[in-house]
C-alpha cells in the first residue's frame, strides 16, 4: 500500500487494471469476475484524477489518498490470488470477488462523504486562486468566459478540427499567432469559435485561460480591457489600457493563452492586442478578412445541415419526420434562405406552428425575389425581412422586436429595461410576465435570443428580474432599417446615431413617440447646437446611450412634454456626471427612469427627488456619493418601487427614502459596501417586497420591520455577513416568502419569534444546514448552490 500511496492515483489505477487483465490472461476461472473490477476500478479514473489535480494545490488530502489506495490494493491483491486457487475453492473465492465488485461499486457511486470532501477541497482551491489573482492583480478568466450556445450547433464538427489545426500550429517567429475567422453576418463564425473554446482539447489546452471578449464596430479600448481583466484596473487613456493587457501577459508568460475577439471590424483592436509571445494565441471573427493574418473562410452549410438546422427551428420533435408534402416545402425554403444559417434559424422559427397555407405564400413571395439573385447578402436580407411577414397579425409583438434596435451592438439589454418602456407604451403589468412572454416568443423565432443565466432568485417577485436579451446585429440592423421607412417627421420610432446623417437631417419639430440616440466614440461629438431649437412634443419614451464620453444632456429635453420614461446608460469606461438635466418643472410628466454607470450626486436634491409622478427609479452601477444626505424633502408621492443594483458606494439606505409610504418594492443587489438601515426603515409601511440579496457587508436589518404589516416576500439571498433577524419579525401577518439562502451567519442566530409564524403558510427558502433548525415549519424548500458560484456572485467575477 506505501508503494501506491506514494503513486499518482492515476499511475495506480493503471497499475491495478493492469494486474488484473495479466490475471484474466492466466486464469480460466474468474474471467467474468475479474473483468467486472477491471471496469469498475477504470471507473474509478475520474476521481483519481481530480485528487491528483487537488493534491498539487492543497494540503491535507491524505486520508482521501489513503481510502482510495486501500480500496485498490483490496482489489489487487485478491486479482493476484486467482491463479493459485485450487478448483474446490472457485465458489468461495467468486464470492469474494464479487463482494469487493459490489465495495467498489458502493464506494463510486454511493460515497457522498467522499464527494463532499472533495467538493469541498474543490471549493478551497477556488478561493486561493482568487485571492492569490486578487492579490496579483491578474484576471479569473471568470468575467470573459466564453458564452452559452443557444439550442444545439449543426454542422460543425468538421471546422472546429479545421479550425483546430490552424490555432494550434505553431508560430514560426516565436511571436503571438492571429487566426481570423472570416465570413458574412450570420455565418455562424461566433457559434464555430464558441464550440471552439468548449472543445475538451482546446479547454485542456488552455485551462482557464480563455479569454472572449465581443468587440462590435464601435468599441472602447478602455471598457475591452476592463472586461478582460480583474480586478478592473484603473485605467486613464487607451495607450494604459493596452500597457495593462501587455503587463498580464508578461506576469502569466508561462502559460498558454488564448484571446478571442468576436465581431471585429477594424484591425488595429488585432495589432493594439498583439504581443511577442509564442504562448499567446488570439483568434477572430470579422465580416472582413485581414490580410497580413492568417484566414479561416466559414463556408456556407451544406444542403444535408443547411436542412436540419431549418427544421431544428421549424418542428417540434414530437412532428411526423416523413412527411412528403413537407419535405418538398422545406426542400425550397432551405433553397431560398441560400443555406444561410441566421436566414434558416429566423425563417424556420417564424413558421413553426404556421398552416400549410401560410408556408406556400411564404414560398411564393421569397421565390418572386430571392431566386435570380446572386447577391447572397441581399437574397439573406431578403429573407429576414419576409419572415417578419406573419407579425403583421401580432402588432405588439412585431412593435417589441423593432424596440429592440433602440439599444447598441453586441450589448445585453435587461429586461427589466424593456418592461420599463413597455410598461409605458403596451400596458404591461409591473409582474413582468408579458414582457418576459414575448421575450420568450422572439427568442423562440430567433429574432433574439434570450440569455441563459447561472442563477435565478429562488423567490420570484418580477419575471424579468436577472433576466437579458441579445440581439444579432444583422436583426438589430433590420430592426432600424424597418423603423425608419417612413420619412423623417412621420416616423413613430427615431433612432439616431451621431456619427452618422442623421444629425444633419433631424427635422426642427420631432414627432416621434419613441427617441433613441446614439453616441459615438470621439471626444469632440457633442451634441450640436442647431438641436438648441428643436422640438420634441410626442416624445413618451427617451433612449439616451453614450458609447464613451457622456456630454450634456441635448437642450432639446426642456421642450419634451409628454416625456414618460428616461433611460440613460453609459458604456464606457469611466463613470461621468450627468449635466443638463432639465428642472423638475420640465420633466413633470416622467413616471419612470433609469440610470446606468452614471454619477447622480447632482440631481438627485435638485430633480430627481422633486418628481411628483415617478413612479420607478432604477439606479443601476451609479456613482451616488451622499446626495441622499443632503437635508431635502422629497417630493415623491407616486413612487412605488426602488431597484438600486451594484452600487459600490451606497453605504445605509438613506434615511430620506424612508418617509416614502407608497413604496411597494424595494429591490438592493450587489451593493457590497451597505451595513445597515436606519429604524426609519418601518415607515414604509406600504412595502409588499423587499429584495435585499448579495449585500455581503449587511449585519442586521431594523427591528421597526415589525411594522411593515403588508411586507409579503423577503429575499436575503447570498447576505454572507447577516447575523440576525429582526426579533419581533414573526409578527409580519401577511408575509408568505421568505429566502435566506446563503446567509451563513444565520445558521445559529434565527429568532425565536420564527415560531410566531404560519408555519405551513410561510414558504422559507434555505440552503441545508440552515433547514436543520426550521424543523417545525411544513413548507422549507432547500436549495443547493454551488459555493464557487456564491463566491463568484459575491465579489463580482460575473
Amino acid at each position: 500500500m506505501a508503494e501506491l500511496l506514494g503513486a499518482l492515483l492515476g499511475e495506480a489505477v493503471s497499475r491495478v487494471s493492469s494486474v488484473i487483465i495479466a490475471e484474466i490472461e492466466k486464469t480460466c476461472s474468474f474471467k467474468t469476475e475479474l473483468t467486472k473490477i477491471k471496469e469498475r476500478v477504470e471507473s474509478m479514473r475520474p476521481i483519481a484524477e481530480r485528487l491528483d489535480k487537488l493534491n498539487k494545490q492543497l494540503d491535507g488530502l491524505k486520508e482521501e489518498k489513503g481510502r482510495f489506495t486501500s480500496m485498490l490494493e483490496q482489489a489487487e491483491v485478491l486479482a493476484k490470488k486467482c491463479s493459485t486457487r485450487k478448483l474446490h475453492q472457485y465458489s468461495s473465492y467468486a464470492s469474494k470477488l464479487d463482494k469487493m465488485n459490489r465495495s467498489l461499486q458502493e464506494y463510486v457511486n454511493t460515497d457522498l462523504q467522499f464527494q463532499i470532501a472533495l467538493d469541498t477541497k474543490e471549493t478551497l482551491v477556488e478561493v486561493r486562486d482568487l485571492k492569490r489573482r486578487r492579490e496579483k492583480g491578474s484576471s479569473s478568466g471568470w468575467r470573459t468566459s466564453v458564452p452559452l450556445l443557444k439550442g444545439d450547433a449543426i454542422g460543425f464538427d468538421s471546422r472546429v478540427t479545421e479550425l483546430k489545426g490552424k490555432v494550434l500550429k505553431d508560430s514560426p517567429k516565436g511571436d503571438c499567432s492571429v487566426v481570423v475567422v472570416s465570413a458574412m453576418g450570420g455565418s455562424g463564425k461566433t457559434t464555430l469559435v464558441t464550440l471552439f473554446c468548449r472543445d475538451p482539447e482546446i479547454q485542456r489546452r488552455f485551462d482557464r485561460n480563455i479569454y472572449h471578449v465581443t468587440v462590435s464596430e464601435r468599441y472602447d479600448i478602455k471598457v475591452i480591457i476592463t472586461k478582460l481583466l480583474d480586478p478592473s484596473p484603473n485605467i486613464t487613456n487607451n495607450e494604459e489600457a493596452i500597457q495593462q493587457w501587455g503587463s498580464f501577459l508578461a506576469e502569466n508568460d508561462q502559460s498558454e493563452i488564448l484571446l478571442v475577439l468576436d465581431d471585429v471590424w477594424s484591425e488595429s483592436v488585432i495589432t493594439d492586442l498583439m504581443f511577442k509571445s509564442p504562448r499567446y494565441k488570439i483568434l477572430v471573427t470579422s465580416r472582413m478578412t485581414f490580410k497580413r493574418f492568417e484566414t479561416y473562410q466559414l463556408q456556407a452549410l451544406n444542403n444535408e445541415d443547411a436542412t436540419r438546422l431549418f427544421c431544428d427551428s421549424a418542428f417540434s420533435k414530437n412532428e411526423n419526420e416523413n412527411d412528403n408534402i413537407r419535405d418538398e416545402r422545406v426542400h425550397q425554403l432551405v433553397k431560398c434562405c441560400k443555406n444561410h444559417p441566421l436566414a434558416l434559424s429566423v425563417m424556420g422559427g417564424s413558421l413553426k406552428g404556421e398552416p400549410s397555407a401560410n408556408w406556400d405564400l411564404m414560398i411564393q413571395q421569397l421565390y418572386k425575389e430571392t431566386t435570380s439573385l446572386l447577391d447572397l447578402h441581399e437574397s439573406v436580407q431578403i429573407c429576414l425581412k419576409k419572415s417578419l411577414y406573419f407579425f403583421e397579425e401580432e402588432s405588439e409583438m412585431k412593435k417589441c422586436y423593432l424596440d429592440l434596435g433602440l439599444f447598441p451592438e453586441a450589448q445585453k439589454i435587461a429586461a427589466t429595461t424593456l418592461l420599463d418602456m413597455w410598461a409605458h407604451l403596451h400596458n404591461h403589468d409591473e409582474g413582468g410576465l408579458p414582457t418576459f412572454n414575448i421575450l420568450t416568443k422572439l427568442s423562440s423565432r430567433n429574432f433574439a435570443t434570450l440569455l441563459p443565466i447561472s442563477k435565478h432568485s429562488t423567490v420570484v417577485a418580477n419575471y424579468c428580474e436577472e433576466e437579458s436579451v441579445v440581439q444579432h446585429d444583422m436583426m438589430r440592423a433590420l430592426a432600424i432599417q424597418l423603423s425608419s421607412e417612413e420619412p423623417l417627421e412621420r416616423r413613430e420610432r427615431l433612432i439616431i446615431n451621431t456619427n452618422s446623417d442623421d444629425l444633419l437631417n433631424l427635422p426642427q419639430i420631432v414627432n416621434a413617440r419613441i427617441l433613441s440616440i446614439c453616441t459615438g466614440l470621439t471626444t469632440d461629438e457633442r451634441f450640436p447646437s442647431t438641436w438648441n431649437e428643436i422640438e420634441a412634443p410626442n416624445v413618451e419614451v427617451f433612449v439616451l446611450n453614450y458609447m464613451s464620453i457622456m456630454h450634456p444632456l441635448p437642450q432639446f429635453m426642456h421642450n419634451m412634454k409628454s416625456l414618460k420614461v428616461l433611460i440613460i446608460t453609459n458604456y464606457g469606461y469611466d463613470c461621468f456626471e450627468i449635466q443638463n438635466l432639465p428642472k423638475p418643472r420640465y420633466l413633470s410628466g416622467l413616471t419612470r427612469i433609469r440610470l446606468d454607470h452614471v454619477s447622480i450626486s447632482s440631481i438627485i436634491s435638485t430633480t430627481i427627488l422633486m418628481l411628483e409622478n415617478l413612479k420607478k427609479l432604477s439606479l443601476i452601477m451609479c456613482k451616488i456619493g451622499n446626495s441622499f444626505n443632503q437635508g431635502t424633502p422629497n417630493k415623491l408621492t407616486s413612487l412605488c418601487e426602488i431597484d438600486i443594483d451594484s452600487c459600490d458606494d451606497l453605504l445605509t439606505f438613506p434615511t430620506m427614502l424612508c418617509n416614502v409610504v407608497s413604496l411597494k418594492k424595494l429591490r438592493i443587489t450587489n451593493c457590497h459596501e451597505l451595513t445597515l438601515f436606519s429604524e426609519e426603515f418601518g415607515s414604509l409601511l406600504n412595502l409588499e417586497v423587499l429584495r435585499v440579496a448579495s449585500c455581503t457587508k449587511l449585519i442586521a436589518l431594523p427591528e421597526s420591520m415589525r411594522n411593515l404589516k403588508k411586507l409579503r416576500i423577503i429575499d436575503l439571498s447570498d447576505c454572507l455577513n447577516l447575523k440576525e433577524l429582526p426579533l419581533h419579525i414573526g409578527e409580519l401577518g401577511s408575509l408568505q416568502t421568505i429566502d435566506v439562502t446563503g446567509c451563513e451567519g444565520l445558521r445559529d442566530q434565527l429568532p425565536k419569534s420564527l415560531q410566531d409564524f404560519d408555519k405551513v403558510k410561510v414558504k422559507v427558502v434555505c440552503d441545508e444546514e440552515t433547514s436543520k433548525v426550521l424543523t417545525d415549519f411544513k413548507n422549507v424548500k432547500v436549495v443547493e448552490k454551488d459555493p464557487v458560484d456564491i463566491l463568484r456572485k459575491i465579489i463580482g467575477y460575473i
